[in-house]
């Protein structure tokens, strides 16, 4: 099944970027149209997070949001032959940040969110800095498409980490300068060994251990945010809030994380993952 997709996605993402976002419009138009694919979890998500704006105003913000997911998937197939030079000149971002770390001598650890579009912002990281970029994932329960996400996420070099690997799967890291980038703001299963924080106007729990592995190897910790300055085109927005993690009082590195997320979506709302359950548990 993997090569069956190789076959079908390859030739595709060949296509000139304005024949994949017509098709994106074409998709678009199947999900928000016709199948609604997930409104009512998008809906209930953005009525909650922003509660000062109205009913015509969530629906404007519902569309755009739909148009980035859309955009956000081709995007990703184009990654299977995108050149370096074209998704640098997509891809913009203050690298000079990573640089600088790599002149102090500093590992870091990156906290981003599932703003779009994230798959492309970890390809480029991987070509705009000294160090080796390893990502960690949550594998896709399909190994067809595990596999090809796998392809396509360390076309760049990048080394992946599983989040269901052990412990020692990170000690490879410790032969090298690294960059470990973290969805930080994935839903956690076990929300028991969670931090509940409040989060666009309701409780949700965050994974510690982006913090904890950071506070344990004494390193910096970046925040990244992605806008979208025009479709198709992103800018990379590097934070450093703190040169060692394990420096900063326990909490205070996601607490400040939390924040630099809600301040992306009050900048960009259509530009995050609303149609995941991002607050489908409730704090017992």
């Amino acid at each position: 099944m993997y090569y069956l997709l190789i076959a079908i996605l390859y030739p595709l993402s060949l296509l000139p970027p304005g024949i994949l976002y017509l098709l994106s419009d074409t998709v678009y138009v199947l999900l928000y149209y016709v199948t609604g694919y997930r409104k009512d979890v998008v809906r209930d998500n953005l009525v909650n997070a922003f509660p000062e704006k109205n009913a015509k105003e969530i629906e404007q913000i519902m569309r755009r949001f739909y148009r980035s997911f859309c955009d956000q998937w081709i995007e990703t197939v184009k990654l299977l032959s995108i050149s370096e030079y074209e998704l640098n000149k997509r891809v913009k971002g203050n690298w000079e940040e990573f640089q600088a770390l790599d002149a102090e001598g500093k590992n870091t650890y990156a906290m981003l969110g599932h703003t779009f579009n994230w798959e492309w912002a970890n390809v480029a990281c991987q070509y705009n800095c000294a160090q080796q970029f390893a990502g960690v994932y949550l594998p896709v329960t399909n190994k067809a498409f595990d596999r090809l996400m796998l392809r396509i996420r360390s076309r760049s070099g990048s080394w992946l980490i599983s989040m269901k690997a052990k412990k020692s799967a990170f000690q490879r890291l410790n032969t090298v300068r690294y960059i470990v980038g973290l969805m930080a703001d994935q839903n956690p299963s076990v929300t028991e060994v969670a931090t509940w924080l409040p989060f666009m106007h309701r409780e949700a729990p965050f994974f510690r251990g982006a913090e904890a592995m950071a506070r344990r190897a004494k390193a910096a910790v970046v925040f990244a945010g992605i806008k979208k300055t025009k479709r198709g085109y992103y800018e990379i927005q590097l934070h450093r809030f703190c040169s060692d993690a394990s420096q900063v009082e326990q909490g205070e590195i996601l607490q400040a994380y939390v924040k630099f997320i809600e301040q992306q979506l009050h900048d960009q709302p259509e530009n995050w993952l609303w149609s995941h359950r991002r607050w489908k548990h409730v704090k017992k």
